[in-house]
């Protein structure tokens, strides 16, 4: 069992030149040095490694398959060492990303492309959830970084600003009926309601949970819909209604305080941030 790599390092350059003294020269260590490591390899390993002469130092039989060995092992040592270091520089490996299913439509299709291109070691998986609740799972640990909108500061949360939208009403310019649809449970909805009717003076209400379904039914004629600007400007049929009141959106990037000092989830971030958006 070998467990001094500096020893099978030693070893492996004189057996590489021949003599101690040349090893010595190359490695920038003294004869002595090397001899001691020389000895105590041999002791760890029961194997006798160099014939020595005047000309130098050759390798015995079992040296010559020790060589063989060390090389191979010292060459996985390295190979091992520079992808722990890379890990610990690159993103690597699965992150879970929280976003609500609305803003991930806008949003990763802009920066997971030139990640997963940059970072090949690098996989994601996605949890969908209202903004408030992925806050929550990533103070929590079960998310490690989450996409959310209007963020709350929290002690143990960084928080970082992407990008603003604002949520307003949007019809198709064909439609003349009296139906809103909207999701009740946002807190941009209910702001909303409270001036909806000095443009808009609604007879029914359509709710549903999801914005897309609240756009295609806006798109299609169903009725006036409170939208984030974002979500409505995936559809080419439907307009802001001129003076309907608004409410001012901000998405943000967070992850636990803690993981700033990872390098590679440093790099992680650093990479999302930088990717330009529309």
């Amino acid at each position: 069992m070998i467990d001094n790599l500096t020893d099978l390092k030693y070893f492996l350059e004189v057996a590489r030149t021949g003599n101690i003294t040349r090893a010595s020269e190359r490695l920038g260590v003294t004869q002595p040095s090397i001899t001691q490591a020389l000895k105590r390899l041999e002791e760890k390993t029961g194997i006798i490694l160099l014939e020595r002469s005047r000309k130098g130092s050759s390798l015995t039989r079992q040296g010559e398959g020790l060589f063989k060995i060390g090389e191979r092992m010292l060459l996985e040592w390295e190979r091992d060492t520079r992808m722990i270091a890379q890990g610990q520089k690159e993103p690597m490996g699965r992150y879970s990303l929280g976003v609500h299913s609305s803003v991930a439509q806008y949003t990763l299709g802009e920066f997971l492309p030139p990640l997963l291109d940059k970072f090949p070691e690098l996989e994601f998986n996605l949890i969908h959830d209202l903004s408030r609740k992925i806050a929550e799972r990533v103070i929590s640990r079960e998310c490690d970084l989450g996409l959310v909108i209007n963020t709350i500061p929290h002690p143990d949360l960084v928080i970082h600003k992407l990008l603003s939208d604002e949520v307003t009403l949007f019809k198709h310019p064909a439609y003349k009926g009296n139906v809103l649809i909207l999701d009740p449970a946002l807190k941009q909805s209910q702001t909303l309601l409270k001036n909806i009717r000095k443009v808009f003076d609604y007879k029914r209400e359509i709710h549903s949970s999801s914005l897309e379904v609240i756009r295609d039914l806006c798109e299609n004629k169903a009725g006036m819909a409170i939208l984030p600007s974002r979500v409505a400007a995936l559809s080419e049929k439907i307009k802001a209604v001129p003076n309907a009141p608004s409410f001012k959106d901000e998405l943000s990037l967070i992850y636990r305080v803690e993981r700033r000092a990872d390098l590679s989830f440093k790099e992680l971030i650093s990479a999302i941030r930088n990717v330009p958006r529309v």
